[in-house]
């Protein structure tokens, strides 16, 4: 039996013996801080390159991404009912009963959290026996009305309110649905919520971007960083996306999944609103769309009903996908950019692309398997697909994973800058034990990959070396940094 089937017949046993939630394991409000548990990822299973599937009822709001991209969840119309659907089975795999229809619904890695807002309570599911396990009543007078976590995490949860004075975002424990542990920035928050916000979470739940399209232009973007328990905001009233001849802005910010990068109508930018193009061999690309899955993107194809697939912001075309959806399946595909995003879903492991059309009752899935289509007619290729890993603390090991496609094997890794020490393994494991008196704010990395083709990929980046948090001669924080209250 090959290593690729034993892993596989590992993460089954594994989905099918746990007794204990992964959550479970974690200390009170740490539950962010524990490994996942996702359920295995096959390829989707269908006949032929494309299948409609019927939901059980239409469905309100968007859907929501769980258990690593597996399933989507819908919340059905005029019904006190979720649809849990399986993409890799292609089927609706569970209707769930929840006793109310005002709700708001977020998942996670093996877990589901709903919000009954008519009954101020928050509940958690498992997705593996889709039981409840867990209800808390909220604080009386509590304004909450959105959650939002990451589809392949344990949290945490971003929660929120609609009005905007009474409130602001604060983080619930997975385990417990109590404030969790980690540590949010003293803000203003007064005007960070209302009903068009878009709230996303990176897969991974350690992004959380913020931002606001129409014509209210009181609110600009906003990404919530969370590393162990501490929270880091970054915030630009001025970053309002592009503006239309009807004066209104559409400003779409999307994380990437490994909460590396941030997507956007001007590129794709790191967290901390800094773009790639100004640290990276990376180029802008508008309006990509991340997969749920490593660092590839989509974008739409203008006066078409195709999508272009790309490295992350990085041209050139890597794959055009023609005849995704039809104009009676979205009418209003020619300004598809508002809603892409909640129509348009890319999961590479399970050679999946899926749609959702504009009768909310139904989902289109799409065979797509990249590998083949980028050896069509014997092409040879190589590109890095992993995205860098961009902050170091002196004193710890930094490591960066590469991974790449390419259909000429075995690939060979070569360091031709780096700081000293600075190594990679025959696996791609890019490692660097960071001196503790290191003088180097800042590392200029060029790593080479080569292929028995011939082929050779360069990918360039830059490290940012800081100190550990608390930790003696750490430069002091600058006091610069006004509320947001004082910014306006």
């Amino acid at each position: 039996m090959n290593s690729a089937k034993v892993m596989a017949c590992v993460f089954l046993l594994l989905w099918a013996g746990v007794q204990e939630t992964s959550v479970g394991q974690s200390k009170p409000g740490e539950a962010h801080l524990v490994p996942v548990q996702l359920p295995p990822l096959s390829v989707t299973q269908f006949e032929g390159t494309k299948i409609t599937v019927k939901l059980p009822a239409p469905y309100v709001n968007d859907a929501v991404d769980g258990g690593g991209g597996r399933y989507l969840i819908f919340q059905l119309q005029d019904k006190k009912q979720l649809a849990i659907f399986d993409v890799v089975e292609a089927r609706t795999v569970k209707v769930l009963d929840v006793g109310s229809d005002d709700l708001a619904v977020a998942a996670g890695a093996d877990k589901l959290v709903v919000l009954l807002r008519d009954q101020n309570q928050i509940e958690r599911y498992s997705l593996q026996t889709f039981e409840k396990e867990l209800s808390v009543a909220l604080a009386p007078g509590d304004p909450v009305s959105r959650i939002t976590m990451g589809a392949a995490s344990n949290g945490p949860i971003l929660v929120g309110a609609e009005t905007g004075e009474s409130g602001h975002p604060y983080f619930l424990d997975l385990q417990t649905l109590q404030p969790s542990a980690i540590q949010m920035p003293e803000e203003s928050w007064e005007s960070v919520e209302g009903q068009d916000l878009l709230v996303k979470a990176s897969a991974n739940g350690r992004i959380f971007c913020l931002s606001l399209s129409g014509k209210d232009s009181t609110f600009g973007t906003m990404v919530i960083s969370v590393k162990r328990n501490q929270a880091q905001i970054h915030y630009s009233k001025n970053w309002k996306g592009f503006k239309n001849g009807e004066g209104e802005y559409l400003n779409i910010v999307i994380p990437g999944p490994e909460g590396k990068a941030i997507y956007t109508e001007s590129g794709v930018y790191f967290p901390d609103l800094v773009p790639l193009a100004k640290e990276t061999d990376y180029r802008a690309v508008p309006y990509g769309l991340p997969a749920l899955q490593g660092d590839l993107c989509m974008t739409l194809v203008v006066g078409s009903s195709s999508i272009k697939i790309y490295r992350t912001g990085s041209l050139p075309v890597l794959v055009t996908v023609p005849e995704i959806w039809t104009k009676d399946r979205w009418p209003d595909y020619r300004a598809g950019l508002k809603t892409a995003h909640a129509r348009l879903r890319y999961l590479p492991d399970a050679h999946l692309i899926s749609f959702l059309p504009e009768s909310r009752d139904e989902i289109i899935l799409h065979r797509f398997d990249i590998d083949a289509a980028l050896g069509k007619a014997g092409n040879k290729y190589l590109f890095v697909t992993s995205f860098p890993t961009r902050d170091a603390e002196r004193g710890e090991t930094y490591q960066y994973q590469v991974r790449y496609k390419s259909n000429t094997q075995p690939v060979k890794y070569q360091v031709l800058r780096g700081p000293a020490g600075m190594t990679v393994t025959p696996e791609g494991l890019v490692q660097w034990d960071v001196p503790e008196n290191s003088t180097s704010d800042i590392e200029r990395i060029h790593l080479l990959l080569e292929a028995p083709s011939g082929h050779r990929f360069l990918q360039a980046f830059v490290i940012h070396v800081a100190y550990k948090p608390g930790v003696l001669g750490e430069p002091p924080v600058k006091p610069d940094r006004k509320s947001r209250a004082s910014r306006r």
